[in-house]
């Protein structure tokens, strides 16, 4: 007699804490402004579990792109009141905002152009004379 060995019905290890709704509540939340790693506070789990729900659930990796698009949406037009109605009692602080826009979104002062396996050759010519 041979005896049948039955497989757990459910892979082994904690059962995820993700659950659909955190999509919207997802987008919700960044388009206050508040980071997507913040997000982790009101899901209750660590960042890194953010970061893998982004490979396990496609939606959930979709829903981050949206997400995105909405804080910079909020962090834009915050720039704008405050450049155009920030006012005495509330002066805009551009370089606080460009900062901001910066860490938020990778925003650049100039792009970094390389030149790989090429050979540039420059000729610096030092005669005054022919100034």
């Amino acid at each position: 007699m041979t005896e049948e060995i039955k497989k757990p019905a459910n892979p082994v290890g904690r059962p995820t804490k993700y659950k659909e709704e955190y999509c919207e509540m997802l987008i919700d939340h960044m388009a206050q402004g508040l980071s997507y790693e913040s997000f982790a506070a009101i899901a209750k789990v660590d960042r890194d579990t953010l970061y893998n729900w982004e490979k396990l659930h496609p939606k959930f990796s979709d829903t981050k792109r949206l997400a995105f698009a909405e804080s910079q949406l909020f962090w834009e037009k915050a720039g704008l009141t405050g450049m155009f109605m920030g006012g005495k009692e509330n002066p805009f602080n551009a370089t606080i905002w460009v900062f901001n826009m910066k860490n938020r979104f990778n925003w650049v002062d100039k792009k970094e152009v390389t030149n790989e396996n090429k050979n540039i050759e420059i000729k610096i010519d030092d005669d005054d004379s022919k100034l």
